[in-house]
């Protein structure tokens, strides 16, 4: 991008991230290994997502 503009995917990357990392501190199920929270998961979907797209960016 020039002039050095920004799309908002890394910040959404973190964002994504810590309410993942949020998420799991509360969560007893995430904390409990073996044991699967549909939360969590679709919270680590989404940042892993969002990492995704931000790397991709980084490489245009």
């Amino acid at each position: 991008m020039a002039g050095g503009e920004r799309t908002g995917v890394a910040p959404h990357a973190e964002e994504a991230w810590r309410a993942a990392i949020e998420h799991a501190a509360g969560c007893p199920d995430c904390r409990t290994p073996g044991v699967v929270c549909q939360t969590g998961e679709r919270l680590l979907s989404v940042y892993e997502e969002a990492a995704r797209l931000a790397r991709a960016e980084e490489g245009t």
